[in-house]
Protein backbone atom coordinates (compact mmCIF):
# COMPACT_ATOMS: atom_id res chain seq x y z
CA UNK A 1 0.00 0.00 0.00
CA UNK A 2 1.76 3.53 -1.07
CA UNK A 3 2.28 5.77 1.55
CA UNK A 4 2.63 8.84 -0.86
CA UNK A 5 0.61 11.87 0.69
CA UNK A 6 -0.66 14.92 -1.40
CA UNK A 7 -0.34 17.74 0.80
CA UNK A 8 -3.12 19.72 -0.76
CA UNK A 9 -5.26 16.95 -0.09
CA UNK A 10 -8.42 16.62 2.92
CA UNK A 11 -7.54 13.72 4.00
CA UNK A 12 -5.46 13.92 6.81
CA UNK A 13 -2.14 12.07 6.37
CA UNK A 14 -1.43 9.06 8.51
CA UNK A 15 1.76 6.90 8.80
CA UNK A 16 1.76 3.34 6.61
CA UNK A 17 -0.23 0.70 7.90
CA UNK A 18 1.78 -2.45 9.44
CA UNK A 19 1.44 -4.70 6.34
CA UNK A 20 1.67 -7.96 9.13
CA UNK A 21 -2.05 -9.79 8.14
CA UNK A 22 -2.16 -10.25 11.67
CA UNK A 23 -3.23 -6.30 12.07
CA UNK A 24 -5.73 -5.81 9.14
CA UNK A 25 -7.65 -8.93 10.49
CA UNK A 26 -7.79 -7.40 13.93
CA UNK A 27 -9.11 -3.92 11.99
CA UNK A 28 -11.74 -6.42 10.50
CA UNK A 29 -12.35 -7.79 13.98
CA UNK A 30 -12.92 -4.22 15.52
CA UNK A 31 -15.62 -3.20 12.04
CA UNK A 32 -17.44 -6.59 12.58
CA UNK A 33 -17.35 -5.51 16.35
CA UNK A 34 -18.69 -2.35 15.48
CA UNK A 35 -21.66 -4.24 13.44
CA UNK A 36 -22.27 -6.54 16.03
CA UNK A 37 -22.84 -3.40 18.32
CA UNK A 38 -25.17 -1.83 15.85
CA UNK A 39 -27.27 -4.97 15.61
CA UNK A 40 -27.94 -5.14 19.25
CA UNK A 41 -28.76 -1.52 19.09
CA UNK A 42 -31.05 -2.20 16.04
CA UNK A 43 -33.05 -5.23 16.88
CA UNK A 44 -33.45 -4.85 20.59
CA UNK A 45 -36.88 -3.70 19.63
CA UNK A 46 -38.02 -6.44 17.70
CA UNK A 47 -37.42 -8.03 21.42
CA UNK A 48 -39.58 -5.70 22.94
CA UNK A 49 -42.51 -5.33 20.51
CA UNK A 50 -44.92 -7.34 22.97
CA UNK A 51 -45.15 -5.52 26.11
CA UNK A 52 -44.38 -1.94 24.25
CA UNK A 53 -47.79 -2.93 22.77
CA UNK A 54 -49.16 -3.47 25.29
CA UNK A 55 -48.04 -0.18 26.96
CA UNK A 56 -48.40 2.24 24.00
CA UNK A 57 -51.67 0.47 22.94
CA UNK A 58 -49.79 0.36 18.86
CA UNK A 59 -50.79 -1.79 15.85
CA UNK A 60 -48.92 -4.12 14.10
CA UNK A 61 -48.53 -1.73 11.50
CA UNK A 62 -47.23 0.69 13.95
CA UNK A 63 -44.35 -1.80 15.72
CA UNK A 64 -43.30 -2.34 11.81
CA UNK A 65 -43.07 1.58 11.54
CA UNK A 66 -40.97 1.57 14.15
CA UNK A 67 -38.91 -1.39 13.32
CA UNK A 68 -38.11 -0.31 9.68
CA UNK A 69 -39.86 3.00 8.60
CA UNK A 70 -38.32 4.77 11.16
CA UNK A 71 -35.11 3.43 10.93
CA UNK A 72 -34.65 4.02 7.41
CA UNK A 73 -35.93 7.76 7.25
CA UNK A 74 -32.23 9.58 7.84
CA UNK A 75 -30.56 6.85 7.13
CA UNK A 76 -31.24 6.76 3.54
CA UNK A 77 -31.03 10.37 3.23
CA UNK A 78 -27.29 10.79 4.68
CA UNK A 79 -26.03 7.17 3.76
CA UNK A 80 -24.52 8.76 0.52
CA UNK A 81 -23.29 12.06 1.50
CA UNK A 82 -21.71 10.00 4.18
CA UNK A 83 -20.30 7.51 1.60
CA UNK A 84 -18.78 10.67 -0.37
CA UNK A 85 -17.23 11.36 3.20
CA UNK A 86 -15.67 7.69 3.03
CA UNK A 87 -14.37 8.82 0.24
CA UNK A 88 -12.58 11.93 1.03
CA UNK A 89 -11.90 11.91 4.38
CA UNK A 90 -10.99 9.83 8.11
CA UNK A 91 -12.86 7.01 7.55
CA UNK A 92 -11.86 5.27 11.32
CA UNK A 93 -13.68 9.38 12.62
CA UNK A 94 -16.92 8.52 11.01
CA UNK A 95 -17.02 5.41 12.16
CA UNK A 96 -16.26 6.62 15.68
CA UNK A 97 -19.04 9.67 15.16
CA UNK A 98 -21.50 7.26 14.24
CA UNK A 99 -21.65 4.59 17.16
CA UNK A 100 -21.59 7.80 19.46
CA UNK A 101 -24.80 8.82 18.01
CA UNK A 102 -26.40 5.32 17.76
CA UNK A 103 -25.98 5.00 21.01
CA UNK A 104 -27.07 7.54 22.49
CA UNK A 105 -30.22 7.48 20.57
CA UNK A 106 -30.91 3.76 22.09
CA UNK A 107 -31.19 4.99 25.30
CA UNK A 108 -33.21 7.82 24.17
CA UNK A 109 -35.64 5.00 23.06
CA UNK A 110 -35.78 3.96 26.34
CA UNK A 111 -36.40 7.45 27.82
CA UNK A 112 -39.64 7.61 24.89
CA UNK A 113 -42.89 7.10 26.72
CA UNK A 114 -45.48 7.60 23.49
CA UNK A 115 -44.53 6.28 19.97
CA UNK A 116 -44.09 10.00 18.54
CA UNK A 117 -41.03 9.37 20.76
CA UNK A 118 -39.90 6.32 20.16
CA UNK A 119 -40.13 6.95 16.62
CA UNK A 120 -38.13 9.84 16.69
CA UNK A 121 -35.48 7.75 18.76
CA UNK A 122 -35.58 5.16 15.90
CA UNK A 123 -34.72 7.98 13.25
CA UNK A 124 -31.72 8.90 15.09
CA UNK A 125 -30.22 5.42 15.47
CA UNK A 126 -30.87 5.15 11.89
CA UNK A 127 -28.65 8.28 11.44
CA UNK A 128 -25.84 7.06 13.34
CA UNK A 129 -25.87 3.77 12.07
CA UNK A 130 -25.24 5.32 8.36
CA UNK A 131 -22.01 6.17 9.21
CA UNK A 132 -20.79 2.68 9.50
CA UNK A 133 -21.35 0.72 6.58
CA UNK A 134 -20.01 2.52 3.71
CA UNK A 135 -16.40 3.41 5.99
CA UNK A 136 -16.29 -0.16 7.24
CA UNK A 137 -16.20 -1.32 3.11
CA UNK A 138 -13.60 0.91 2.17
CA UNK A 139 -11.52 0.28 4.85
CA UNK A 140 -11.53 -3.71 3.83
CA UNK A 141 -11.21 -2.64 0.52
CA UNK A 142 -8.20 -0.75 1.73
CA UNK A 143 -6.65 -3.94 4.12
CA UNK A 144 -7.71 -7.04 1.80
CA UNK A 145 -6.67 -8.05 -1.79
CA UNK A 146 -9.65 -9.17 -4.36
CA UNK A 147 -8.87 -12.46 -3.23
CA UNK A 148 -9.41 -12.19 0.68
CA UNK A 149 -12.23 -9.66 0.31
CA UNK A 150 -15.21 -11.98 0.64
CA UNK A 151 -14.07 -13.71 3.45
CA UNK A 152 -13.10 -10.10 5.48
CA UNK A 153 -16.67 -8.93 4.59
CA UNK A 154 -18.20 -12.27 5.44
CA UNK A 155 -16.34 -11.60 8.97
CA UNK A 156 -18.12 -8.25 9.07
CA UNK A 157 -22.01 -9.19 8.56
CA UNK A 158 -21.06 -11.97 10.67
CA UNK A 159 -21.13 -9.61 13.06
CA UNK A 160 -24.49 -8.01 12.48
CA UNK A 161 -25.70 -12.23 12.85
CA UNK A 162 -23.99 -12.04 16.47
CA UNK A 163 -25.60 -9.11 17.15
CA UNK A 164 -29.24 -10.17 16.33
CA UNK A 165 -28.23 -12.84 18.72
CA UNK A 166 -26.56 -10.63 21.49
CA UNK A 167 -29.94 -8.66 20.91
CA UNK A 168 -32.19 -11.28 21.62
CA UNK A 169 -29.99 -13.60 24.24
CA UNK A 170 -28.33 -10.48 25.87
CA UNK A 171 -31.22 -8.33 25.86
CA UNK A 172 -33.73 -11.05 26.81
CA UNK A 173 -31.76 -11.97 30.16
CA UNK A 174 -31.94 -8.68 30.83
CA UNK A 175 -35.57 -7.69 30.56
CA UNK A 176 -36.35 -11.11 32.44
CA UNK A 177 -34.25 -9.59 34.97
CA UNK A 178 -35.64 -5.92 34.94
CA UNK A 179 -39.11 -8.13 34.97
CA UNK A 180 -38.18 -9.78 38.27
CA UNK A 181 -37.05 -6.49 39.86
CA UNK A 182 -40.23 -4.53 38.63
CA UNK A 183 -37.92 -1.96 36.29
CA UNK A 184 -35.01 -0.06 35.95
CA UNK A 185 -34.92 2.67 39.13
CA UNK A 186 -34.16 6.33 38.10
CA UNK A 187 -34.18 7.37 42.06
CA UNK A 188 -35.76 10.17 42.63
CA UNK A 189 -36.37 10.51 38.94
CA UNK A 190 -38.60 7.26 38.52
CA UNK A 191 -39.16 4.00 37.21
CA UNK A 192 -38.38 2.89 33.67
CA UNK A 193 -40.54 0.26 32.40
CA UNK A 194 -38.57 -2.91 32.05
CA UNK A 195 -38.61 -2.32 28.42
CA UNK A 196 -37.22 0.93 28.43
CA UNK A 197 -34.33 0.06 31.16
CA UNK A 198 -33.37 -2.87 28.52
CA UNK A 199 -32.66 0.03 25.94
CA UNK A 200 -30.88 2.33 28.38
CA UNK A 201 -28.28 -0.07 29.32
CA UNK A 202 -27.53 -1.81 26.45
CA UNK A 203 -26.67 1.37 24.99
CA UNK A 204 -23.67 1.00 26.91
CA UNK A 205 -21.56 -1.47 24.87
CA UNK A 206 -21.41 1.29 22.13
CA UNK A 207 -19.46 3.77 24.15
CA UNK A 208 -17.09 1.65 25.42
CA UNK A 209 -16.92 0.28 21.51
CA UNK A 210 -16.04 4.22 20.54
CA UNK A 211 -13.39 4.17 22.64
CA UNK A 212 -11.64 1.19 21.43
CA UNK A 213 -11.99 2.26 17.83
CA UNK A 214 -9.39 4.61 18.43
CA UNK A 215 -6.99 1.79 18.09
CA UNK A 216 -7.68 1.11 14.66
CA UNK A 217 -5.43 3.24 12.30
CA UNK A 218 -6.68 4.91 9.05
CA UNK A 219 -4.73 3.61 6.35
CA UNK A 220 -2.77 5.76 3.87
CA UNK A 221 -4.44 6.07 0.40
CA UNK A 222 -2.95 4.96 -3.05
CA UNK A 223 -2.20 7.92 -5.18
CA UNK A 224 -4.87 7.10 -7.49
CA UNK A 225 -7.00 7.15 -4.16
CA UNK A 226 -5.33 10.32 -2.82
CA UNK A 227 -6.56 12.39 -5.93
CA UNK A 228 -9.77 11.02 -5.90
CA UNK A 229 -10.00 12.51 -3.05
CA UNK A 230 -8.76 16.08 -4.04
CA UNK A 231 -10.98 15.74 -6.77
CA UNK A 232 -13.85 15.06 -4.07
CA UNK A 233 -15.95 12.32 -6.51
CA UNK A 234 -19.72 13.63 -5.99
CA UNK A 235 -22.74 11.96 -5.76
CA UNK A 236 -23.00 13.05 -9.78
CA UNK A 237 -20.53 11.19 -11.19
CA UNK A 238 -20.75 8.07 -8.92
CA UNK A 239 -24.43 8.36 -10.74
CA UNK A 240 -23.36 8.89 -13.95
CA UNK A 241 -21.10 6.06 -13.94
CA UNK A 242 -24.15 3.68 -12.03
CA UNK A 243 -26.43 4.90 -14.80
CA UNK A 244 -23.50 3.78 -17.58
CA UNK A 245 -23.65 0.20 -16.07
CA UNK A 246 -27.16 0.39 -14.85
CA UNK A 247 -27.88 -3.00 -16.14
CA UNK A 248 -25.47 -4.73 -13.66
CA UNK A 249 -25.86 -2.39 -10.92
CA UNK A 250 -29.82 -2.53 -11.35
CA UNK A 251 -30.29 -6.71 -11.13
CA UNK A 252 -27.68 -6.70 -8.26
CA UNK A 253 -29.27 -4.30 -6.40
CA UNK A 254 -32.59 -5.62 -6.64
CA UNK A 255 -31.62 -9.39 -5.73
CA UNK A 256 -29.77 -7.95 -2.84
CA UNK A 257 -32.64 -5.43 -1.90
CA UNK A 258 -34.72 -8.47 -1.71
CA UNK A 259 -32.44 -10.37 0.39
CA UNK A 260 -31.92 -7.80 3.04
CA UNK A 261 -36.46 -7.71 2.81
CA UNK A 262 -36.10 -11.13 3.79
CA UNK A 263 -33.74 -11.41 6.46
CA UNK A 264 -35.05 -7.83 8.08
CA UNK A 265 -38.62 -9.01 8.01
CA UNK A 266 -37.73 -12.55 9.82
CA UNK A 267 -35.77 -10.96 12.33
CA UNK A 268 -38.71 -8.29 12.74
CA UNK A 269 -40.94 -10.77 13.43
CA UNK A 270 -39.91 -13.87 14.94
CA UNK A 271 -40.17 -12.87 18.62
CA UNK A 272 -43.29 -12.16 17.89
CA UNK A 273 -44.60 -15.25 16.00
CA UNK A 274 -43.42 -17.15 19.66
CA UNK A 275 -45.26 -15.52 22.01
CA UNK A 276 -48.00 -15.29 19.54
CA UNK A 277 -48.19 -19.25 18.29
CA UNK A 278 -46.16 -20.63 21.17
CA UNK A 279 -47.02 -18.95 24.39
CA UNK A 280 -43.21 -18.15 25.06
CA UNK A 281 -42.65 -14.56 26.97
CA UNK A 282 -40.66 -12.52 25.31
CA UNK A 283 -37.89 -13.51 27.04
CA UNK A 284 -37.94 -16.95 26.40
CA UNK A 285 -38.89 -16.28 22.72
CA UNK A 286 -35.71 -13.90 22.19
CA UNK A 287 -33.44 -16.74 24.34
CA UNK A 288 -34.28 -19.52 22.27
CA UNK A 289 -34.52 -17.03 18.70
CA UNK A 290 -30.95 -15.80 19.54
CA UNK A 291 -29.38 -18.94 20.49
CA UNK A 292 -30.81 -20.52 16.65
CA UNK A 293 -29.09 -17.53 14.89
CA UNK A 294 -25.96 -17.58 17.63
CA UNK A 295 -25.41 -20.83 14.97
CA UNK A 296 -26.86 -20.72 12.31
CA UNK A 297 -26.31 -17.11 11.18
CA UNK A 298 -22.56 -17.08 11.45
CA UNK A 299 -22.16 -19.87 9.46
CA UNK A 300 -24.16 -18.79 6.56
CA UNK A 301 -22.31 -15.79 6.62
CA UNK A 302 -19.13 -17.27 6.96
CA UNK A 303 -20.20 -19.67 4.30
CA UNK A 304 -21.11 -16.99 1.69
CA UNK A 305 -18.05 -15.98 1.98
CA UNK A 306 -16.15 -18.78 1.66
CA UNK A 307 -18.43 -19.57 -1.67
CA UNK A 308 -17.88 -16.00 -3.01
CA UNK A 309 -14.53 -16.55 -2.91
CA UNK A 310 -14.51 -20.19 -4.07
CA UNK A 311 -16.52 -18.61 -7.08
CA UNK A 312 -14.10 -16.11 -7.75
CA UNK A 313 -11.09 -18.36 -7.57
CA UNK A 314 -12.56 -20.16 -10.57
CA UNK A 315 -11.96 -16.84 -12.38
CA UNK A 316 -15.43 -16.39 -12.28
CA UNK A 317 -16.82 -12.59 -13.33
CA UNK A 318 -20.25 -12.93 -11.35
CA UNK A 319 -19.22 -14.93 -7.77
CA UNK A 320 -22.02 -13.45 -6.41
CA UNK A 321 -25.34 -13.94 -8.54
CA UNK A 322 -25.00 -17.82 -7.79
CA UNK A 323 -24.64 -17.25 -4.05
CA UNK A 324 -27.85 -15.15 -3.70
CA UNK A 325 -29.67 -18.16 -5.71
CA UNK A 326 -28.70 -20.80 -3.24
CA UNK A 327 -29.08 -18.87 -0.54
CA UNK A 328 -32.78 -17.73 -1.30
CA UNK A 329 -33.67 -21.42 -3.04
CA UNK A 330 -32.98 -22.91 0.58
CA UNK A 331 -35.10 -20.25 2.07
CA UNK A 332 -38.33 -21.32 0.90
CA UNK A 333 -38.83 -24.99 2.06
CA UNK A 334 -37.22 -23.68 5.39
CA UNK A 335 -39.95 -20.85 5.89
CA UNK A 336 -42.62 -22.85 4.60
CA UNK A 337 -41.60 -25.39 8.06
CA UNK A 338 -40.73 -22.40 10.12
CA UNK A 339 -44.54 -20.88 9.81
CA UNK A 340 -46.26 -24.54 9.66
CA UNK A 341 -44.80 -26.50 12.37
CA UNK A 342 -46.67 -27.30 14.98
CA UNK A 343 -44.00 -28.21 17.14
CA UNK A 344 -41.86 -25.90 19.04
CA UNK A 345 -38.29 -27.25 18.56
CA UNK A 346 -38.85 -28.33 14.96
CA UNK A 347 -39.89 -24.82 14.47
CA UNK A 348 -37.01 -23.54 15.57
CA UNK A 349 -35.03 -25.96 13.53
CA UNK A 350 -36.62 -24.45 10.50
CA UNK A 351 -36.13 -21.36 11.94
CA UNK A 352 -32.18 -22.08 12.09
CA UNK A 353 -32.18 -23.48 8.32
CA UNK A 354 -33.95 -20.23 7.01
CA UNK A 355 -31.50 -17.67 8.89
CA UNK A 356 -28.27 -19.68 7.75
CA UNK A 357 -30.10 -19.53 3.80
CA UNK A 358 -30.68 -16.17 3.83
CA UNK A 359 -27.28 -15.03 5.86
CA UNK A 360 -25.56 -17.03 3.09
CA UNK A 361 -26.84 -14.51 0.27
CA UNK A 362 -25.67 -11.11 2.35
CA UNK A 363 -22.04 -11.30 1.93
CA UNK A 364 -22.10 -12.03 -1.72
CA UNK A 365 -24.29 -8.90 -1.86
CA UNK A 366 -21.68 -6.85 -0.57
CA UNK A 367 -18.73 -8.12 -1.64
CA UNK A 368 -20.64 -7.92 -5.02
CA UNK A 369 -20.62 -4.21 -4.84
CA UNK A 370 -17.42 -3.59 -4.52
CA UNK A 371 -16.37 -5.56 -7.36
CA UNK A 372 -19.08 -3.01 -9.36
CA UNK A 373 -17.35 -0.13 -7.55
CA UNK A 374 -14.45 1.72 -9.14
CA UNK A 375 -11.78 2.29 -6.10
CA UNK A 376 -12.12 6.41 -6.10
CA UNK A 377 -16.10 5.88 -6.10
CA UNK A 378 -16.38 3.10 -3.64
CA UNK A 379 -17.78 4.55 -0.79
CA UNK A 380 -20.06 6.59 -2.56
CA UNK A 381 -21.63 3.99 -4.99
CA UNK A 382 -21.62 1.92 -1.83
CA UNK A 383 -24.18 4.30 0.31
CA UNK A 384 -26.06 4.77 -2.82
CA UNK A 385 -26.27 0.65 -2.98
CA UNK A 386 -26.45 0.45 1.11
CA UNK A 387 -29.37 3.46 0.78
CA UNK A 388 -31.64 1.42 -1.50
CA UNK A 389 -31.28 -2.09 -0.33
CA UNK A 390 -32.05 -0.74 3.56
CA UNK A 391 -34.97 1.67 2.03
CA UNK A 392 -36.40 -1.75 0.26
CA UNK A 393 -35.32 -4.24 3.01
CA UNK A 394 -36.20 -2.05 6.30
CA UNK A 395 -38.11 0.49 5.37
CA UNK A 396 -40.59 -2.16 3.51
CA UNK A 397 -40.37 -5.05 4.73
CA UNK A 398 -41.30 -5.05 8.81
CA UNK A 399 -43.64 -2.63 7.99
CA UNK A 400 -45.29 -4.56 5.22
CA UNK A 401 -45.79 -7.56 7.36
CA UNK A 402 -47.29 -5.88 10.01
CA UNK A 403 -49.89 -4.28 7.99
CA UNK A 404 -50.97 -7.99 6.05
CA UNK A 405 -50.84 -9.25 9.39
CA UNK A 406 -53.52 -6.23 10.50
CA UNK A 407 -55.36 -6.55 7.53
CA UNK A 408 -55.73 -10.66 7.10
CA UNK A 409 -57.76 -10.32 10.80
CA UNK A 410 -54.77 -9.20 13.15
CA UNK A 411 -52.61 -10.33 15.39
CA UNK A 412 -52.64 -14.49 14.87
CA UNK A 413 -52.48 -13.66 11.22
CA UNK A 414 -49.13 -13.42 11.18
CA UNK A 415 -47.50 -16.12 10.23
CA UNK A 416 -49.50 -16.05 7.20
CA UNK A 417 -48.16 -12.88 6.37
CA UNK A 418 -44.45 -13.67 6.95
CA UNK A 419 -44.75 -16.89 4.68
CA UNK A 420 -46.71 -15.30 1.71
CA UNK A 421 -44.21 -12.90 1.44
CA UNK A 422 -41.22 -14.69 2.25
CA UNK A 423 -41.95 -16.98 -0.61
CA UNK A 424 -42.69 -14.47 -2.89
CA UNK A 425 -39.69 -12.19 -2.46
CA UNK A 426 -37.68 -15.28 -2.78
CA UNK A 427 -38.73 -16.58 -6.19
CA UNK A 428 -38.34 -12.82 -7.55
CA UNK A 429 -34.82 -12.37 -6.07
CA UNK A 430 -33.23 -15.71 -7.33
CA UNK A 431 -35.17 -14.20 -11.31
CA UNK A 432 -33.12 -11.25 -10.65
CA UNK A 433 -29.85 -12.43 -9.70
CA UNK A 434 -29.68 -15.22 -12.39
CA UNK A 435 -30.70 -12.07 -14.57
CA UNK A 436 -27.54 -10.35 -13.55
CA UNK A 437 -24.63 -12.46 -14.37
CA UNK A 438 -23.73 -11.38 -17.62
CA UNK A 439 -24.39 -7.69 -17.02
CA UNK A 440 -21.93 -7.99 -13.82
CA UNK A 441 -19.47 -9.99 -15.43
CA UNK A 442 -19.24 -7.18 -18.40
CA UNK A 443 -18.47 -4.17 -15.72
CA UNK A 444 -16.44 -6.16 -13.15
CA UNK A 445 -14.25 -6.79 -16.00
CA UNK A 446 -14.04 -2.92 -16.87
CA UNK A 447 -13.33 -1.85 -13.35
CA UNK A 448 -10.91 -4.50 -12.48
CA UNK A 449 -8.80 -3.15 -15.96
CA UNK A 450 -9.86 0.68 -14.53
CA UNK A 451 -8.43 -0.38 -10.93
Amino acid sequence: MASTTLPSTPVTPVAPVPSAKGYAWYVAFLLATAHLVSFIDRYLMSLVMEPLKADLGVSDTQLGLLQGTGFVILYTVVAVPLGRAADSFNRRNLIIAGILIWSVATALCGLASSFGGLFAARVAVGFGEAALVPAAMSLLAAYFPRRQLGRAVSLFTTGASLGKSAALIGGGALLALLTSMGGLSLGRYGTLAPWQGTFVLMAIPGIVLAALMLTAKEPARTVAQHMGAVAKPGIGEAWRYVVRHRAAFLLHTGASALVVLTIQSIAAWATSFYVRFFALTPSQAGIAIGSVILIAAPLGHLSGGALTDWFQSRRSRSPAAPVIVIGMAGAIPAVILFVASPSLPLSLFAYGLLSFSVTLAAPASLAGIQMLAPDRLRGVVTSMFLAVTTLVGIGLGPMLVGLFSDLAGGPLQLGRALLSMIVVVAVIAIILALASRRPFERTAALTAAAN
